[in-house]
C-alpha cells in the first residue's frame, strides 16, 4: 500500500508561501519554526533565469528514520502512511532531527520538545484537505491518498532529492512544463549525474 503524502506540481507552484502561511495558522506556528518551507531552485542563480519552486514539508516516509531515531516512543506511522508526533511522550533530545534526511522535525526551544507537520491529520480523518493544500492558489500542492494513482510512485523526484531508497519519502513531483522551466530541469539533472 502506498501511503498518504503530498503530490507538488512544480509548473504550477509560483513560490507564493500561502502554504506555509496556511500551515502556521492552522497549526498556531506563527511565533514557532514553520514546519513547511518554499525553496526556491535556479541552477546559476540567474536573475532573469526560469525558476521552479520546492514546498517542502514532511515527507511521512515509509520508513521514518525520525521513528526509528526516537527513543521515547513519540513517533507513531498510522495506517494510512501519516506520520505523527506525540510530543506528551517528546523527550527533547533531538534525536529524530539528527535522523530525519529532511529536516522535518522541529525544535521547540520554549517547550523543550519537537514538533513536525503530520499532514493535518484532524483535517484528513475529517475527509478534508491539509490547510496547506487547501490554500494553494495555483493548485500546486495537493494530497495524495493511499492507492490512488497519483500515490504510485511512478511519479518524478526531484533531480539531488535525497534517495528515495533510503527513507522512501511519499512526496511526489509533477515535473515542469514549458520550454525554458523544463530546460531548467533537465540541465539539473545532467550537473547533478557529473
Amino acid at each position: 500500500m502506498s501511503g498518504a503524502g503530498f503530490l507538488l506540481d512544480l509548473h504550477r507552484c509560483v513560490g507564493c508561501g500561502a502554504c506555509v502561511l496556511a500551515c502556521r495558522i492552522e497549526n498556531g506556528r506563527v511565533e514557532a519554526a514553520p514546519w513547511r518551507r518554499v525553496l526556491p531552485l535556479n541552477l546559476r542563480r540567474h536573475p532573469a533565469g526560469p525558476s521552479y519552486f520546492l514546498s517542502l514539508a514532511c515527507h511521512h516516509c515509509e520508513r521514518p528514520a525520525c521513528l526509528r531515531g526516537c527513543p521515547s516512543g513519540a513517533y507513531e506511522k498510522r495506517a494510512d502512511g501519516i506520520v505523527v508526533h506525540h510530543e506528551d511522550r517528546c523527550l527533547g533530545c533531538r534525536y529524530c532531527e539528527m535522523a530525519c534526511p529532511f529536516g522535518a522535525p522541529r525544535y521547540d526551544a520554549d517547550r523543550g520538545v519537537m514538533s513536525k507537520c503530520h499532514l493535518c491529520a484532524p483535517r484528513v480523518d475529517e475527509g478534508r484537505n491539509p490547510a496547506c493544500v487547501a490554500a494553494c492558489p495555483t493548485e500546486a500542492l495537493r494530497m495524495r491518498r493511499p492507492d490512488s494513482d497519483e500515490a504510485r510512485p511512478t511519479a518524478a523526484l526531484v533531480p539531488g532529492f535525497a534517495d528515495p531508497a533510503g527513507c522512501g519519502p511519499s512526496i511526489r513531483f509533477a515535473p515542469p512544463a514549458g520550454t525554458r522551466r523544463a530546460a531548467l530541469f533537465t540541465s539539473i539533472e545532467e550537473a547533478l549525474k557529473r
